[in-house]
């Protein structure tokens, strides 16, 4: 468990609380000066320090919850050494495509696959690509699931990043699959590799087994899942159809004739199966991973009421006067 701080330069705020300790330090100089002149005896140490103490700790408290702490904490989970897997997810308009106005459309329907996928083979580390006419990568193998659940939350998106310019832009390829095992998509020393592709395969005219070759002299598995209806179309916001038709996408028994594993989307349990062929068995590591973070800058805040509320108090009660007489007058 360790204890981190969004913005830690922000806690030096608290400083401020020097101000009334100086002030009641000067204040208490000039009064025992005054005292020693009337032979008056000192009040109670509490008394002279209590309201100044109680301002400069509701200060810092103030400080280190304006910086954000949070606790944070870590547990470790056994990963393999020698295998990860990346999922790459076509991000091209047409994932839009949906069999109705209010069925899934082609790219939740992959997100969720992923996410199964991901829960299927939890010895994996993981990472996250999207493919439309070049292939980028937004997360890189990790064995943190929080940080592959995030990804698919919040950073997959239709033609986010967008396709590179190019004079059929709009169309996916399968060409750029064949950079994955030669761009460090996977960890150093990593000897299996395994890539599942999620897309509707509706992409150029690509040399299927030309990809292959590639891909396998850098010991990358690849693993095609079809997300495709031929009578899906695109629908708007107000329900209804675009102009856009279902392709005829590249067909499974041809990648397969090509030595691919292709798969349609309804054939989750045959993929888990080809994916643990693909890595088969090997040593296993332990990984640390971040379980869980909570903040607790709102107790700081809450804690710095408690001398706030002794300042408060304090200064409204009757002050007590000293035992002890000063020097008697004569008239």
């Amino acid at each position: 468990m360790t204890i981190t701080f969004a913005a830690p330069l922000v806690a030096l705020a608290g400083l401020a609380g020097a101000v009334p300790i100086a002030m009641a330090l000067l204040r208490e100089r000039r009064a025992a000066a005054l005292r020693a002149e009337l032979d008056l005896a000192p009040p109670p140490l509490r008394t002279r320090v209590a309201r100044p103490a109680a301002l400069a700790c509701a200060f810092a408290l103030l400080g280190l919850a304006a910086a954000r702490p949070s606790v944070r904490t870590d547990g470790q989970r056994l990963v393999r050494s020698d295998a990860q897997l990346f999922v790459v997810i076509d991000n091209s308009r047409s994932m839009l495509a949906a069999p109705s106005a209010h069925g899934a459309p082609r790219y939740r329907r992959a997100l969720e696959f992923a996410q199964r996928l991901r829960d299927a083979l939890p010895q994996l580390a993981a990472g996250i690509g999207s493919l439309n006419n070049r292939l980028l990568p937004y997360l890189f193998p990790t064995a943190d699931p929080r940080a592959f659940d995030a990804v698919l939350a919040d950073a997959y998106g239709i033609l986010r990043p967008p396709p590179a310019p190019d004079v059929d832009h709009w169309v996916t390829t399968f060409d750029q699959l064949g950079r994955a095992g030669t761009r460090q998509f996977f960890s150093p020393g990593v000897h299996k590799r395994l890539l599942v592709v999620l897309s509707d395969g509706e992409t150029r005219p690509f040399d299927a087994r030309g990809v292959l070759r590639s891909l396998r002299s850098h010991d990358v598995v690849p693993v095609d899942v079809r997300f495709w209806q031929k009578n899906e179309r695109i629908f708007r916001a107000d329900g209804k159809a675009e102009s856009y038709h279902a392709t005829q996408p590249n067909e499974l028994r041809a990648l397969r004739g090509a030595g691919w594993q292709a798969y349609p989307e309804s054939q989750f349990r045959a993929v888990v199966d080809a994916a643990r062929r693909a890595v088969g068995s090997g040593p296993l590591v332990k990984a640390t991973v971040e379980r869980r973070q909570v903040s607790i800058a709102p107790a700081f805040a809450l804690a710095a009421v408690a001398p706030l509320l002794l300042v408060f108090v304090s200064g409204r009660l009757p002050r007590r006067r000293s035992g002890r007489a000063g020097p008697a007058f004569e008239r």
